[in-house]
Parts: structure tokens; C-alpha cells; sequence
């Protein structure tokens, strides 16, 4: 969700040392004005990148790697409180409303339209997926709970999986894994597991996006300066795979990540103050990076 940081804690992350070699992280283009808090990003085809803001535009855009509009989708029947965008093994589409700064919302959702590629015109109505968390009894909880606000989802199997961006006072670091079915319904969410990605100030450890590589072997999330990559995990037990973590060289408000292939990811960051981000990125990794399987 969008947030702001100062000028003074951003300018001293903003170049990153630990850079390898293994690793190019390439900005590719400028994003659009329009574009300027891109929250979530998804491949289709060859050349589509799809991405969504978290402002007020119901609109699913469709761009090309120098940042060109190619197509936009019109949510007819949404809310438009959006954080990020997946999709299923058959193209369908998922976008994620339940960003909860204050975790105190009752109506988290996410929207099921059929592939972009194959929607006529610029208009669809969305399926919904409501639910709610089987451990969240307070709205809001104590700032100690403060585990519910939602910026990250990946699709796998027949389910989409969330990832926690917490919001605890003091500052745990772990971010909690959830699931619900990937099709129209009222659910209460299934709480899987949990991981602390920390110690760091929680701007680095928060999981902002999240995606699963097209061989369906490694999950990455993202954080403002590195992405996570969970590898040879058994079935969607991600975290008990090994663990590798990519550092990125510079730090901005991050909040958009896919694969595009097995190891290469599109990453977008939100414009911050006018002065720098808003831009879309290639992240590229050989796979030697990658931590043997346990």
C-alpha cells in the first residue's frame, strides 16, 4: 500500500552495497504519470506487462518493456483499494483488494476476470473472492498484532496465496502466509505458516509483491531492497525450502514483481516525492544463485 517515507531515511538506503556479478538489476523504462504507484505486476504473452495502481483507477493497464500503454481493462463493479495481480495456470487474472494501513478493514477481496488477452472491448465485471483472517479478532488490534494489512499475492495450484506486511509495534519482522480458493465464494482464509525476514528496520522487510516462476519451483517476494527467493519447498510449504536473498542497488518503494522467465523478474517501484522511481525494471539471476535444496 502506498506510504511514505522521508527524504533523509531514503537518501541513506539509496545505494546498496553486495551486488554480484550473478545478479543485473537494469532500469528498462520510465512508467507513465499515470503509472506513478504501480502496485502489482503480471505477464502475458510475449510483450504484455500488466499493472495496477493503488489510487483510485478500477483499471487494469497493459504496457510493453519501455513502458508504452498497449491496452487498459475497466473493472465494472470494484472497489479500487488494489495492491497486486496474479494469475492461474489458465490465464484468469486476480487482483488483489485488501491493502488495511490500519487493519481494521471487514471487506477484503479479490477480483477473477478472465485472461486480458481474450476480453473484447475495455470493460469486464469481475468474480469476487471475499474472505476474512481466522486470527484476527479485533479491528483494529493492538499495535503489537498489527498483522493484517496485505500488499502481496502468488498464484499456485488452485489457490492464491497471500503474504503479510506487518505493521507491529515494535517491529516483529515476520510476515505470515495465508491461502484461499482461487474461485468466487466467502471464505475465512487458512493461516499456513510464517517467517521472519528480519532483523532490519521494516522498510526492508516488508513483502510488498510476491510471484511463483513459471516452472513453479521458486518463490519470490519483494521487499524496498532485495527480493527473496524460496526454493525446492514440498507442494506450498514455500518456507521450508532454501532460502536465497537477491540485494538490489538501490532502495525505493518497490511494490511490483513478476517472473518473466524461470530466472528473470519485472520489477516496478512508485514515484516518491517527484524526485526519483516510477520506473520499471529487469531483474536477471543465473541460477547458480540459487542455495542447494535442503
Amino acid at each position: 500500500m502506498h506510504s511514505r517515507t522521508t527524504l533523509l531515511f531514503l537518501f541513506s538506503f539509496f545505494f546498496l552495497s553486495g551486488y554480484s556479478q550473478s545478479i543485473t538489476f537494469t532500469k528498462l523504462a520510465d512508467l507513465p504519470p499515470v503509472l506513478k504507484e504501480s502496485s502489482g505486476l503480471e505477464v502475458t504473452g510475449k510483450a504484455d506487462i500488466w499493472t495496477i495502481v493503488d489510487s483510485n483507477r478500477p483499471t487494469l493497464f497493459g504496457i510493453d518493456e519501455q513502458g508504452n500503454f498497449r491496452h487498459s481493462i475497466h473493472l465494472e463493479n470494484v472497489n479500487h483499494g488494489w495492491e497486486d495481480v496474479t494469475q492461474d495456470d489458465q490465464g484468469n487474472m486476480y487482483i488483489g483488494d485488501f491493502g488495511n494501513n490500519q487493519n481494521k478493514r471487514k471487506d477484503c477481496r479479490i477480483y477473477k476476470i478472465p485472461p486480458p488477452d481474450s476480453i473484447n472491448g475495455y470493460t469486464v465485471r469481475a468474480e469476487i473472492i471475499n474472505y476474512s483472517y481466522p486470527d484476527q479478532k479485533e479491528f483494529p488490534p493492538p499495535p503489537s498484532k498489527l498483522m493484517f494489512d496485505m500488499d502481496a499475492m502468488a498464484s499456485f495450484g488452485d489457490y492464491l496465496y497471500l503474504f503479510s506486511k506487518n505493521r507491529t509495534v515494535p517491529f516483529t519482522g515476520y510476515t505470515r502466509l495465508y491461502r484461499v480458493p482461487n474461485k468466487p465464494g466467502n471464505y475465512v482464509a487458512e493461516l499456513l505458516d510464517s517467517i521472519n525476514l528480519g532483523p532490519g528496520h521494516m522498510y526492508q522487510t516488508w513483502v510488498t509483491a510476491a510471484d511463483v516462476s513459471p516452472d513453479k519451483k521458486t518463490l519470490a517476494l519483494l521487499t524496498h531492497d532485495k527480493v527473496w527467493l524460496f526454493h525446492c519447498f514440498p507442494q506450498d510449504k514455500f518456507f521450508k525450502g532454501s532460502k536465497t536473498v537477491l540485494p538490489l542497488n538501490h532502495f525505493s518503494q518497490k511494490e511490483g514483481l513478476c517472473f518473466r522467465t524461470n530466472n528473470e523478474l519485472y520489477i516496478s517501484d512508485e514515484r516518491t516525492e517527484n524526485l526519483f522511481g516510477g520506473c520499471l525494471y529487469r531483474l536477471t539471476f543465473d541460477p547458480s544463485v540459487l542455495k542447494d535444496c535442503p
